[in-house]
């Protein structure tokens, strides 16, 4: 069964390569973000601590780009594919990778260079890897043969747990901590879709935006804030965010009729993409700072598609436009 987010998912994981268009902006004419933009990396997945980014490319290798725009090819040993989905603060690199028989396997590069296959949960026929975390445990979801999804854990140990929310018919884990929280959400019967916070002891607590048709939470910080978005019957998705505490913050940008955040740091401000409800198929990305203030932009000079992935604790932003991948400087 497919799910509201899928469409989106998309967004992020085969976003065509990005260029540059004209950013909107509050902050005085001599505090603009600075971009660096570039085509010789990657279909950008994620982002560290150090502004490394990774991905993959389009001859069946990944590649990471350092912030000095030194590339580095990752492929997995006999691999006929290889995708690089996250790095972590360490520089780590997890992905998924596809063997001749075309099945697939998790992988993590260590900063040497050494490689760690490692097989993902038994029956998937399906799976995603969705983040890692500075202690190497990774969050993802897979597919099993009756064609339902459910979360799962890798520990730095290299054990597996997989787990669902409870009346879950299909669970997604999109981000994962430092303290081994997970969140991200599922689909009940009735197709309702609702979040959830995963504790590392295992226990889970549903996340619902009062109100809302739907809710989908996307990442998760330090501190425990997760973001995300929600729907109401008009159709418009807003954006929202949970503090540690439980309560919530609901939040919009305008001429904005699908919001994503994709990431929330350490200082709890977020990243995210924006569906433009007024110019079909246009995108733009934002960022919200934990004040309140917002602001939309695009890649200078370059189309209509700037799609963010993900966010470091120093506000630098990563994502794609048309012409290739971007980081965004505060």
């Amino acid at each position: 069964m497919a799910r509201s987010l899928l469409n989106s998912r998309s967004l992020l994981c085969w976003a065509p390569l990005v260029a540059l268009c004209i950013m909107i902006s509050d902050r005085p004419a001599n505090a603009k973000a600075t971009y660096v933009t570039f085509g010789d990396c990657c279909v950008v997945r994620g982002i560290n601590a150090a502004s490394t980014v990774v991905g993959w490319r389009g001859d069946g290798n990944s590649a990471m780009r350092s912030v000095d725009g030194t590339i580095t090819i990752i492929a997995v040993p006999g691999a006929t594919q290889t995708f690089a989905t996250g790095i972590n603060d360490g520089g780590t690199v997890m992905g998924l990778y596809l063997d001749n028989s075309g099945a697939a396997h998790g992988f993590l590069r260590a900063t040497d260079g050494t490689i760690t296959s490692f097989n993902l949960p038994h029956g998937a026929s399906s799976t995603e890897l969705h983040a890692i975390n500075n202690k190497n445990e990774i969050a993802g979801d897979y597919i099993d043969d009756a064609d339902h999804s459910h979360g799962f854990v890798r520990t730095s140990s290299g054990a597996i747990k997989t787990f669902d929310p409870p009346g879950a018919n299909y669970t997604y884990g999109m981000s994962i901590n430092d303290k081994g929280f997970v969140t991200g959400s599922y689909i009940t019967d009735g197709n309702g879709l609702h979040s959830f916070l995963r504790a590392a002891d295992g226990t889970i607590t549903t996340i619902d935006v009062p109100g809302a048709d739907s809710t989908e939470a996307t990442s998760i910080n330090i501190k425990g804030s997760v973001a995300g978005s929600y729907g109401t019957s008009d159709g418009v998705e807003h954006g929202f965010i949970r503090a540690s505490n439980g309560s919530i913050t609901s939040f919009d940008e305008p001429k904005c009729s699908l919001l994503r955040p994709v990431g929330i740091n350490r200082k709890g401000a977020v990243a995210g993409f924006c569906l433009n409800s007024e110019h079909q198929g246009h995108f733009f990305g934002f960022s919200l700072r934990p004040n309140g203030k917002s602001k939309k932009f695009q890649v200078p000079q370059g189309g209509t598609r700037t799609i963010p992935v993900g966010m470091n604790d120093a506000g630098v932003i990563a994502g794609n436009y048309a012409f290739g991948g971007f980081l965004r400087f505060p």
